[in-house]
């Protein structure tokens, strides 16, 4: 993005730095608060430690399958980096470490309430109170142009990296849906090489674990989980940003294929949706694939481009896109367009407003399976419509301190039943609503630098 990131985005950039000013050597981060003396002495030693604290809330006042429900999730990320250049002698290595704690969690069935693949962000089901996030070893090679990241990660942190300013409703469906990423910060087995190619351009390949079930596991759980077989990923990439030229952007083509077996729900061993035969095993079809195009760009400046400013009145575009080559996956196009106003007041420079529209299609045979489930369970079975739309406004303030808001409300035509097909309600047209708060607590504790 061409403003800063969110402290604390979910989305670590962890591929090559791609622009001149980013790679250039940083200047030695200031620490402010308490605990500002020991985290530089550590950071000297080479540890270094971070807080980070989300909460979600959301309702659905009059959208979905039981309305007028809400919830909510605070996530409390605790993070540590080890620099082995410091601790071992070894230039270029470090040692990632990542645990999420779950609090303050109100009504863990919000997902089954809405239902739809898409509306708002749907915290996962969290049985247990903590999770193991991210433990790597990362080697950078080549003067820093190539990074080697292993271990327990996930592949969001390197693959399709949103191009909006709102965690809760800027996801890729193909890849949480189709391609079978697991919530954001259930980390997986895992490895990823990333290579620049020139200032702006980069590629990458990985290669990730898929885990059915694994929110019920704790991360740690590594002689008990199911493996079920491997995420293979590919990206290239184009970034920008104000450094380097006055209208920048960014663009990625990301390619998928998931090797395991997935359900084709529409077929069962009696050849019909298994939606008519709740309990005969759907068939089996092996592995998935798709692409993603992701991308933004900087197309007014209030200042005509002509002044040197890091954080311009301006507006860009963006866009997700993607599209499956697999009829028998419940999505077969994704695609979300938006446009973003960043720094409207130039004494607030990290505020942005947004408004977006995604639309997403269902293959034709999971259609039928969501018709035929909700005529078994009592409802009339009426077809769903394959063409779902949501209409978004968005908003992302920097309230001081680092501290963040970021609402969204969104109003959704057609939706869906996905995440609760066997039941009698039909999912209603009407809107969502919701905001992310992020609390930067390392940072205003002196842990991290500002």
């Amino acid at each position: 993005a061409q403003q800063p990131s969110p402290v604390g985005q979910f989305n670590d950039q962890t591929q090559p730095r791609t622009d001149p000013a980013i790679a250039a050597k940083p200047a030695d981060p200031v620490r402010t608060g308490p605990l500002a003396p020991w985290a530089t002495d550590m950071a000297a030693r080479g540890l270094t430690f971070d807080i980070n604290i989300y909460d979600f809330y959301q309702a659905n006042p009059s959208a979905g399958l039981r309305t007028g429900e809400q919830s909510n999730s605070a996530y409390f990320v605790l993070s540590m980096t080890a620099d082995m250049q410091r601790l071992a002698n070894i230039s270029g290595g470090t040692i990632k470490f990542t645990q999420t704690f779950f609090g303050l969690v109100r009504n863990l069935n919000m997902a089954a309430d809405i239902g739809d693949t898409t509306v708002g962000y749907q915290p996962p089901y969290n049985p247990n109170n903590n999770r193991l996030s991210l433990l790597t070893y990362e080697q950078k090679l080549l003067d820093d142009r190539l990074v080697i990241e292993f271990g327990r990660t996930h592949p969001d942190r390197y693959y399709g990296l949103p191009p909006c300013n709102s965690i809760n409703s800027c996801f890729q469906d193909l890849f949480y849906i189709n391609a079978g990423f697991t919530s954001p910060l259930y980390a997986v087995w895992g490895a990823n090489a990333a290579y620049q190619l020139s200032p702006t351009t980069y590629i990458q390949a990985g290669a990730f674990s898929v885990n059915p079930g694994t929110n019920a596991l704790s991360g740690y759980d590594w002689g008990y989980e199911r493996l079920s077989g491997a995420l293979v990923m590919t990206e290239i990439g184009y970034k920008t940003d104000y450094t380097v030229t006055a209208y920048p952007g960014r663009a990625s083509l990301t390619g998928f294929f998931n090797t395991s077996d997935h359900d084709d729900n529409f077929k069962t061993v009696f050849g019909t949706s298994r939606g008519l035969n709740p309990g005969t095993p759907a068939l089996q079809k092996s592995g998935t694939s798709g692409l993603v195009l992701t991308g933004t760009q900087t197309v007014w400046r209030a200042d005509g481009g002509l002044v040197a400013n890091p954080h311009p009145t301006a507006v860009s575009l963006y866009t997700g896109t993607g599209y499956s080559f697999d009829p028998t996956v419940p999505i077969r196009f994704n695609s979300f367009v938006g446009v973003l106003l960043q720094a409207p007041d130039q004494s607030r420079p990290n505020d942005t407003y947004g408004l977006k529209m995604n639309w997403q299609r269902l293959s034709e045979n999971y259609t039928q399976f969501l018709s035929d489930a909700n005529f078994i369970s009592g409802g009339s079975g009426a077809p769903y419509a394959r063409d779902k739309f949501i209409f978004e406004a968005n908003a992302h303030f920097d309230v001081g301190a680092g501290v963040i808001v970021e609402p969204v409300v969104q109003y959704v035509v057609n939706p869906n039943s996905f995440w609760n097909p066997f039941t009698a309600r039909r999912a209603k047209d009407g809107f969502y609503g919701g905001f992310t708060l992020v609390v930067p607590l390392g940072t205003l504790l002196g842990l991290a630098p500002g």
